[in-house]
Formats: structure tokens, C-alpha cells, sequence
């Protein structure tokens, strides 16, 4: 008897420690992280789903919306699909199969290809391309999903424009559509700056079709410079760090006669500078020849 007794306490001992090893386990490891939501994007042309009804295997069906936005599915037939949000439709495709072939019917649906609608950055960020708009979204946002600012942006801090072009009311676009491709109404220029500030002026919603440009901030040098061109700017950039980026003077520079033309709105102007003052992205740095 006690070495049934003895026995029996060391099974339940070793039981007791399999399962606080288990809980410690679950505790360590990070639960996966949950499929991003997907309810509210709203369904247009060729976008892909994958259709699922709880316990019937049978029907699950993955498609790809016509090109006038309907879907076929067993039991209920042709359907539209295009301006319905991913939860509507399931709620529609539950109500359906309701109607006399499966009792309370679970469905859940899947975007597994976003092609009906997306959104465009281009220029200076890091991955340059389309990307599909499945949730509300701001400009920060936005880019952030394109990598972030590139090279020259972010050596700028964030510090220059963006230019925002609105697709037209019903418009489909495959590829970006470029500042000079749109009217003067289809256009917002925004601050970088102040839209990662939090500014909800700057930081905009994104919507279906548009296309976020970020312009490369570049200076100009010319006159006598030894590589007169077009430079990258960076922040703190003066008069004489520009001309150090063109190499520097050429033996005929007069430096002290140094000018720059600079864009204010609609007009440009000549500005006479001194070598340690600053410098602004688009500006032109004029260095003259000598008279002697």
C-alpha cells in the first residue's frame, strides 16, 4: 500500500511540474499577432477574395470580382460585390444562405489580392510604388509604409513639401500620376515637416487613386566654380558648404560679388549673400568672375 501510495504522489507531482512547465511556456512565448483588419475596405473590380463558410469546406470558394464588380457563389448565384465593404458582404452572403440552405451560417472573407484600390508615393522615399489602401490612412502613414523618407529627405529632417494629386471622381489608375499631369484644383502641397508634427492641415487622409510626390531638395551652382551642377540639399547648408560641394572657387571667382537666385512665389529674385549665409532648397548660387 505505501508503494502505491509513494507511486501514486509521484505521478501527481510530475504532472503537477508538466504543467507548470507548460504555463511558463505560454507565458515566454509571444501569442501570434493577429491578421490586420480588413473589414472595412471597400470591395471594387478585380480585387481578389477568398470566401469561407464555418463548417462547410465544401464552399469554400476563392475569386476575383468581374470587371463589373459582381461574384457568383453556390446556393445564391450572381451577387455585386463592388462598394460593398468586406463585412457587409459577408453579412449580405450570411443572409442569403439563411434563406433556406444552411442554418445560421458563419461567413468570413478574405482580400487576398488589393487591386481595386491602392495608392501611389513616389520620388524621394525608400520603395517607390503602389500601394493598396486597405484602411484610412495619412500622408506619414503613407510613407511610412513606402520605407520613409529617401536619402536626401531625410538628411532634410523631414524638412520639405509634398505634393498630393487627387485622382478625378471615378477615375481607376494604374500607374501615378505625376504634378505636371494634373490641374491646378487636383493639386495640395503640404509641409513634410509639419505634417509629422501631428498638423491634421498637412498630415491629410490618402484616398483611392492618389499619388503622394516627394520631390528631391536640390541647390544649383554656377559661375566660376570648379563643377558647376545640381546638388542634393542638406539641412545647415550655407553659402560656402555649397560651394565646397562644387569643389570650390575657380582662380577667377570674385566670391565677395557671390549671389543667389531665388524663386519667391512667381518671381525670381537676386539676393547678394555673404559665405555663411544660409541656403534654401531650389536656390541658385551665382558665383561671378573676377573684373581683374
Amino acid at each position: 500500500m505505501k508503494l502505491c501510495r509513494s507511486a501514486s504522489l509521484r505521478h501527481s507531482f510530475q504532472r503537477a511540474a508538466i504543467l507548470l512547465l507548460l504555463a511558463a511556456l505560454l507565458l515566454l512565448c509571444p501569442a501570434p499577432a493577429p491578421a490586420p483588419a480588413q473589414e472595412g475596405y471597400q470591395l471594387g473590380p478585380e480585387d481578389e477574395i477568398e470566401i469561407r463558410v464555418w463548417d462547410h469546406d465544401d464552399l469554400t470558394r476563392k475569386m476575383r470580382l468581374g470587371l463589373d464588380g459582381r461574384i457568383s457563389f453556390p446556393f445564391i448565384g450572381e451577387l455585386r460585390a463592388q462598394g460593398h465593404t468586406v463585412l457587409q458582404l459577408q453579412k449580405e452572403i450570411e443572409q442569403r444562405l439563411a434563406q433556406g440552405y444552411i442554418v445560421n451560417p458563419h461567413v468570413s472573407i478574405t482580400v487576398t489580392d488589393f487591386k481595386s484600390q491602392k495608392f501611389f508615393v513616389v520620388g524621394d522615399v525608400a520603395r517607390p510604388g503602389a500601394y493598396p489602401l486597405t484602411k484610412a490612412i495619412t500622408v506619414v502613414e503613407a510613407i511610412s509604409l513606402a520605407g520613409g523618407l529617401g536619402a536626401a529627405g531625410a538628411k532634410t529632417a523631414g524638412g520639405g513639401a509634398a505634393i498630393i494629386v487627387r485622382a478625378r471622381p471615378g477615375e481607376k489608375l494604374d500607374k501615378p500620376r505625376l504634378p505636371e499631369q494634373a490641374g491646378p484644383q487636383e493639386k495640395l502641397v503640404i509641409s513634410l515637416h509639419a505634417a509629422m508634427s501631428g498638423d491634421p492641415k498637412h498630415n491629410l487622409a490618402i484616398k483611392a487613386g492618389d499619388t503622394i510626390f516627394v520631390p528631391t531638395l536640390v541647390f544649383y551652382v554656377t559661375g566660376q566654380v570648379k563643377k558647376p551642377g545640381r546638388y542634393s540639399f542638406e539641412e545647415g547648408m550655407t553659402v560656402l558648404k555649397a560651394v565646397t560641394t562644387a569643389e570650390g572657387f575657380t582662380d577667377k571667382a570674385a566670391p565677395k560679388r557671390t549671389f543667389i537666385i531665388r524663386e519667391q512665389g512667381a518671381v525670381k529674385q537676386k539676393v547678394q549673400v555673404r559665405q555663411e549665409d544660409p541656403v534654401r532648397p531650389g536656390d541658385t548660387i551665382v558665383v561671378p568672375e573676377s573684373w581683374f
